[in-house]
């Protein structure tokens, strides 16, 4: 209290503190590389890793196509005009999601009587097609 006029002294105020210093400019997030697309129809089957995959070229007379069956039961075909499959077998029967297209088929995997295996397309690009798999050299 001041005394001499009789009335409260009000404290000095006290210094602000300066301002922060404006941060710096955020640089630029790197771009993020996307990984090319697998250029070939076997590179998309071995897009996956599992050591227990088996891999055949699936063929008739006029079409051919890549699969690639997992050891989760997963398969993949692909072929060389970029289309690419995708589904899991159960009980030798799979829905497939061809990928770019959004599109749907099926696909039987069945042995015939001399013990060869096939692939039997229903629906999509090669609906009707019975494709008769060799082993894929690796």
């Amino acid at each position: 209290m001041d005394l001499a006029n009789g009335s409260p002294r009000k404290p000095a105020p006290s210094p602000k503190p300066p301002a922060p210093a404006p941060a710096p400019a955020a640089a630029a997030p790197p771009k993020t590389v996307q990984p090319k697309r697998a250029s070939g129809p076997q590179d998309f089957l071995f897009e996956i890793a599992d050591e227990g995959a088996n891999y055949y070229k699936a063929s008739d007379a006029s079409a051919q196509l890549f699969a690639g069956l997992y050891s989760d039961g997963r398969i993949r075909l692909a072929d060389s005009d970029g289309r690419r499959f995708a589904g899991a077998l159960i009980g030798g029967h799979a829905d497939l999601l061809e990928l770019e297209r959004n599109d749907w088929s099926e696909v039987y995997l069945r042995v015939t009587p001399t013990g060869r295996m096939q692939l039997e397309l229903r629906g999509g690009p090669y609906a009707g097609r019975v494709l008769t798999c060799e082993p894929l050299q690796e």
